[in-house]
């Protein structure tokens, strides 16, 4: 079936349930504000600003109706899923931080929408370290940082019907198969998606090898029809065909500036903060430097301490050290061979006790000096 078909055939159904939930939507809502929050707020002694922030998500009406619809609309059954993901949001997400910089992530300009007017989202894949539980943290924030910045576009917006969703193109380019986990993938379907459900309207994998286009025939099996139907490895006439050259970047064959030079690309929004008005929350006009580890995903200068601020990555010592690169080095290798070497640091200190013990032994045990005289005279002179 051709992309753009699909699409707007999947485009139209969402907003045609979206304009009949609406009201069931809002009523959903003030359910959640007036009856559940009150009871998570005294069973949890939340304080003045983890209400007032657990409220502002309450009221997203996108999100509540994207888990409202995950519950096909029952109503029950989504008051007990919101509740659960707003214990498990004061768990993973509170308190709000700065919008965290991801410099594999790049929003094209506002103005830039996919046919059916959806903002586009670029995310260049890398290679992953060995620490998988370190990008746990990034990629729950990361998510959030979408879902406010729907938020943020639909808020901003004067047009009638509301932006539901996310294009991502997805540049896998210097992603080796190889490097894939299934653990991590296994963890993102199964506990993240399902806590910031249908923000993604369709995924398109560019730059793709035959590795690539061979694992996902396989990943495709297990994974649900209405899932797999979304993502798509277009060919480059494909994919300027369906976005037409004034909404795709040059290094996709476009007609807009490369990644790199795009203004606000990638984009830091700040995270929602409680402000001064009890009812609202306001971006974060600045941020502080963060610092990046050598082995962060969020880290271009991979090996290298680095410093972000506002989106822009750079050299934490405003060179490449040696040193630093070494101690990546080390610490990558470290937990790979650490058992190895653990063993051979044991069988030298156990070579090195018993040659001690046999020598203790031959001086002074009988037996000892009994093996040595005759060991002394069954030796030619």
């Amino acid at each position: 079936m051709d992309i753009r078909l699909l699409l707007k055939a999947n485009y139209d159904g969402l907003s045609n349930q979206y304009e009949a939930n609406v009201k069931v939507v809002q009523e959903l809502q003030s359910t959640l504000i007036q009856d559940i929050l009150p009871s998570i707020e005294s069973e949890l002694a939340l304080d003045a600003e983890q209400t007032i922030w657990a409220k502002q998500w309450l009221k997203d009406t996108q999100a509540m109706f994207q888990l409202l619809r995950r519950e096909n609309f029952t109503k029950s059954f989504a008051i007990e899923s919101i509740r659960k993901n707003l214990l498990w949001r004061l768990r993973e997400l509170w308190p709000p931080e700065p919008e965290i910089p991801l410099s594999r992530v790049h929003f094209l300009p506002m103005n830039t929408r996919d046919p059916f007017g959806r903002p586009i989202i670029v995310i260049r894949a890398t290679r992953l370290n060995e620490n998988l539980n370190s990008y746990i943290p990034v990629l729950i924030r990361a998510m959030e940082q979408f879902r406010l910045r729907l938020k943020a576009l639909n808020d901003a917006s004067h047009q009638g019907s509301p932006i539901l969703q996310f294009i991502v193109l997805l540049d896998v380019e210097h992603l080796s198969v190889q490097n894939l986990s299934v653990d991590l993938i296994s963890w993102v379907l199964r506990e993240l998606v399902p806590r910031f459900p249908g923000m993604l309207a369709a995924v398109f994998v560019v730059n793709s090898s035959w590795a690539h286009s061979g694992m996902w025939s396989l990943a495709r099996r297990v994974l649900p029809s209405s899932a797999a139907s979304r993502v798509f490895f277009p060919s480059l006439k494909e994919l300027v065909a369906y976005f037409t050259p004034s909404s795709l970047p040059k290094d996709y064959g476009g007609s807009l500036p490369r990644l790199y030079s795009l203004s606000g690309t990638p984009a830091v929004m700040g995270s929602a903060s409680p402000s001064s008005d009890p009812k609202s929350y306001t971006p974060t006009a600045s941020i502080s430097p963060i610092y990046l580890s050598p082995t962060s995903l969020l880290n271009p200068f991979f090996g290298y301490p680095a410093l972000s601020s506002h989106g822009s990555p750079s050299l934490h010592h405003g060179r490449r050290r040696k040193r630093d690169l070494i101690r990546t080095l080390a610490a990558l290798y470290w937990p790979r061979w650490r058992r190895l070497l653990n063993t051979c640091l044991w069988l030298v200190v156990l070579i090195i006790a018993g040659r001690m013990w046999f020598r203790k032994w031959l001086l002074y045990s009988s037996s000892g000096a009994v093996l040595l005289k005759t060991w002394w005279e069954s030796t030619p002179i």
